[in-house]
């Protein structure tokens, strides 16, 4: 064959051949992570394991180290968990059912739902709870942890919170121990020496609360977004 013909056949091959090759697919957007509604008891994406060693020491996380300045979030549309510790205190966890725990008593109740079906709405205490920590069960489900002083005495609380949070801590400590993106509203009642600082995990339906009145964290609570909201029993 021609040499000159040889080669204009190869030409026209490659070219055939390159027309053949599937255009490369379209970039498509990662899902939107699905965040669960105000009020729903949904854990964190990573529950906390009763066999590890983060469960057992339930309250006690360092705050988290800033973020390098030049860091890339790797995916904005689904932020990871910051701290499973806001899902459990003890080996207890947020959504639990209290008439598994029952058997782990003594457990000593606040009086709430006295004349009402067991676990309506109830605080509790004690268990296999942390000392000092008690829960918010409604619905026979657990919805909140709490540190709460024991007759306005912040000493006799030792126990720490998520992130490391005590009471008797300043505002100016707590707000260098949360992550980023606290909001702060006026306290239902007394907004001119009280307020309420709150952060909510964006990567799950879990949140922390914490009242501070004269520049001082009084009490402080962690568990399903709408139940640290909750100013009054479970309403």
């Amino acid at each position: 064959m021609n040499p000159l013909l040889r080669q204009g056949s190869a030409l026209l091959m490659v070219v055939g051949l390159t027309g053949c090759t599937p255009p490369d697919p379209p970039v498509l957007p990662a899902p939107a992570a699905a965040v669960g509604a105000v009020g729903a008891v949904a854990p964190a994406r990573q529950r906390a394991s009763n066999d590890d060693d983060i469960a057992n020491r339930p309250i006690e996380d360092e705050p988290a180290p800033p973020a390098a300045a030049e860091a890339t979030v790797a995916d904005e549309a689904a932020p990871s968990v910051v701290s499973v510790a806001l899902d459990h205190a003890g080996d207890v966890l947020i959504g639990q059912r209290f008439t598994e725990l029952a058997a782990d008593g003594p457990w000593h109740s606040a009086g709430l739902s006295e004349g009402e079906p067991s676990g309506a709405c109830e605080y509790y205490e004690r268990g296999n709870l942390p000392e000092g920590v008690s829960m918010m069960v409604e619905d026979d489900h657990v919805q909140r942890f709490e540190l709460a002083p024991i007759e306005d005495s912040y000493e006799a609380i030792t126990q720490p919170g998520p992130f490391g949070l005590r009471l008797g801590m300043t505002l100016d400590e707590a707000l260098k121990r949360l992550p980023p993106g606290s909001t702060r509203a006026p306290h239902a009642y007394d907004p001119e020496t009280g307020e309420y600082l709150t952060w909510q995990d964006p990567g799950s339906d879990l949140a922390i609360r914490l009242e501070i009145f004269d520049g001082v964290i009084s009490k402080l609570y962690w568990g399903a977004s709408g139940a640290v909201e909750l100013i009054e029993g479970c309403a």
